[in-house]
């Protein structure tokens, strides 16, 4: 077993691969406290290192968390199982003070991103644009601003969105200790941009 594994993925592991530890944290009646210390060797074994109980309590803590939010919200997990999920890595955000000096710049990177006919989103509040795309395209029009790099996952639905889908998704990420930038809706399609080291962890919890 690799030893670059955290604490976190060890846990998830041998929750997962124990049909009874999964039955247990869904019913939400189990002590956190006792499973911790009963799993604490594999844990220990797994990760190559000691482990404090404590530590793993919170690891079950949150993986109970989403094994929570999966019993109350069956229709929505049922929606993200037929969902199609595609995740871009390279993604980079600029915000543009939206003056008039600024006003070429904006269009040529705008008609730049739909000539690539790369994944895209452009934000706008009247005063700033926000634009969140490769960051090779936004690197060769805004050069001298500061860019930051992200990753997103884009959701798509084959049908409407289901309700409620942007709280469950914010509440999954909370209980998994990953921040989203954003999280947008657009149709029947959610983007969550998320740290770049974070994407592909969130991507496999969906």
């Amino acid at each position: 077993m690799s030893r670059n594994l955290s604490i976190q993925q060890a846990v998830r592991i041998i929750i997962e691969e124990n049909p009874l530890y999964v039955t247990l944290l869904s019913s939400g009646l189990v002590n956190l406290s006792a499973l911790a210390r009963n799993i604490k060797p594999l844990v220990d074994s797994m990760i190559g290192k000691d482990t404090k109980v404590f530590t793993i309590v919170k690891a079950l803590e949150r993986i109970s968390m989403n094994y929570k939010l999966v019993n109350e919200y069956p229709d929505i997990v049922k929606a993200l199982s037929m969902a199609e999920i595609i995740t871009y890595s390279g993604m980079g955000e600029v915000e543009i003070p939206l003056i008039e000096e600024n006003m070429e710049k904006v269009a040529k990177l705008r008609d730049l991103l739909a000539a690539a006919k790369v994944q895209f989103i452009i934000l706008n509040d009247g005063n700033r644009m926000h634009v969140i795309a490769p960051l090779m395209y936004i690197a060769s029009v805004c050069a001298q601003a500061r860019i930051e790099e992200y990753g997103m996952v884009r959701i798509m639905f084959a049908e409407k969105a289901p309700v409620g889908i942007v709280t469950f998704l914010v509440q999954v990420m909370k209980s998994n200790q990953i921040t989203a930038k954003h999280v947008l809706r657009y149709d029947n399609d959610i983007y969550i941009v998320v740290e770049r080291e974070k994407t592909p962890p969130f991507s496999s919890i969906l």
